[in-house]
């Protein structure tokens, strides 16, 4: 009786070993070049629209907006830390594209309580008041690109974020 293998005379078992490897890294360099077709404009990766269902886009998008909790009365500036947060918290599990988006937006809006609390000391001296009035502006222009981006389905990159959380 025999054997299929032993049908291959010189058969070396590290000559599977090399052609698996080889299609390993084909298979990686197809994925990282389909990664790189994703990319706009170098502020966005977007995710196609087969990945990213309409729900997981509406929360992507969410975890942007819900930083203008801080608007609400009753939630002090605080609340622009807090929207993101309970956001990427409660979604990052399900939805990748809410823990891509939430995490941005959560470290941006850190970094944009930590300007507003500089900015308002800085008041002190005048100098404070037009930085708090830019800050306002860019903070509210930003947050409306990276809603619409996530709403797309891609992650936007915001300038000038601390990457505190990870």
């Amino acid at each position: 009786m025999t054997n299929e293998h032993d049908d291959r005379k010189g058969h070396n078992p590290e000559d599977d070993k090399r052609e698996s490897d080889h299609e390993a890294e084909k298979v990686n360099k197809e994925s990282a070049q389909n990664q790189d077709d994703n990319v706009v404009d170098g502020e966005a990766e977007v995710i196609s629209s087969e990945k990213a269902s309409a729900e997981e886009k509406n929360w992507a998008m969410m975890s942007h907006i819900a930083c203008f909790a801080a608007l609400i009365p009753l939630i002090p500036l605080i609340g622009m830390v807090l929207g993101p947060l309970f956001v990427w918290l409660f979604k990052k599990e399900e939805m990748p594209l809410v823990a891509q988006n939430g995490l941005a937006a959560l470290n941006f809006n850190i970094t944009m309580f930590i300007a507003y609390c500089v900015a308002f000391i800085l008041c002190f001296i005048l100098i404070g008041i037009p930085l708090l009035f830019g800050l306002v502006i860019f903070h509210f222009i930003v947050t409306i690109l990276a809603a619409i981006k996530a709403s797309e389905g891609g992650v936007y990159e915001y300038p000038f974020s601390i990457k505190l959380v990870r």
